[in-house]
């Protein structure tokens, strides 16, 4: 099971990201919509985490003027 989430930034753009259930190595997995993985060992981490990233690559993409949703 996974729950997904839109991040929307401060300019009105739009991201998601999901974040996994517990899996058998007690680690949640999170992936966003710009290919950005990774997992951490409690769910509010995971969301903190992939919040993080998309900020990060929100940001690029802004700077680098690539359109996204």
């Amino acid at each position: 099971m996974n729950q997904d989430f839109t991040f929307i930034d401060p300019g009105g753009n739009q991201a998601r990201y999901t974040v996994y259930d517990i899996d058998s190595r007690h680690e949640y997995h999170w992936a966003t919509d710009h290919g950005d993985r990774g997992f951490a060992r409690s769910y509010a981490a995971a969301q903190d985490d992939a919040r993080t990233a998309l900020k990060a690559s929100m940001a690029i993409r802004r700077r680098s003027g690539q359109n996204y949703r």
